[in-house]
């Protein structure tokens, strides 16, 4: 009897190592700069690796950047993400799905990575490389800002292009909300049912300039 437990137990381990779901996740990224951050709730640092649904965070005052294949994502402070890889494609691309605060994306067109906020996706339309900011100001209302390139918007099959170097808030809603107005004397730009985009002056320029700075994007472990 006892040999035939034992056996069973072996057969049952080796038949649950080779269950696909089982499998040890691709690693979907690598942190190359952590100050005041957090994955899953533990302490970050450079060098962390970061795999497909990861939550990564920052505390007041922190930042975070990870790469992913050409893609650089900065996360500012008090900022949440989930980050996913992009099964809808036939490339290993990843979405960035934004639950708090601001998040920056940077990428070159082979990388089609996109930041998901509030059920609205958001991506850099460059030719070359592209830096999009986007903000959650609220449920249904986001600052989305073109750094570098134009930045495109797509919510409930309807879609806007923001010119480089421009910034919007964008109002989000369902078919069943009414026409939000407009606020500060400013006449929103719609665009169908569910998008509205409202012009805003760009952010004052400040150190998130040399933070995105393209140079500064390897760990600094690196020699």
């Amino acid at each position: 009897m006892a040999g035939t437990q034992r056996l069973l137990a072996i057969a049952m381990a080796v038949f649950l190592a080779n269950v696909p779901g089982r499998a040890k996740p691709d690693a979907l990224g690598i942190v190359v700069l952590a100050d005041r951050a957090s994955l899953d709730s533990i302490a970050a640092s450079e060098g962390t690796t970061v795999f497909d649904g990861d939550r990564l965070s920052t505390g007041a005052g922190g930042r975070m950047r990870l790469r992913i294949g050409e893609a650089l994502l900065d996360l500012t402070a008090d900022s949440s993400v989930v980050v996913h890889h992009n099964t809808t494609r036939v490339a290993r691309d990843f979405q960035a799905e934004l639950s708090s605060g601001t998040v920056v994306l940077s990428e070159t067109p082979g990388s089609a990575a996109e930041i998901v906020a509030s059920s609205a996706h958001v991506r850099p339309a460059s030719e070359t490389r592209g830096v999009v900011e986007v903000e959650l100001v609220g449920p249904r209302e986001l600052i989305v800002c073109a750094r570098l390139g134009p930045a495109q918007i797509s919510y409930q099959g309807e879609s806007a292009t923001i010119a480089g170097g421009k910034s919007y808030r964008v109002l989000l809603k369902s078919s069943e909300d009414g026409e939000p107005g407009a606020q500060d004397g400013k006449k929103p730009q719609k665009h169908g049912k569910a998008l509205v985009l409202i012009a805003v002056a760009v952010a004052a320029v400040t150190g998130i300039v040399v933070w995105l700075d393209l140079r500064g994007s390897e760990s600094p472990d690196r020699p």
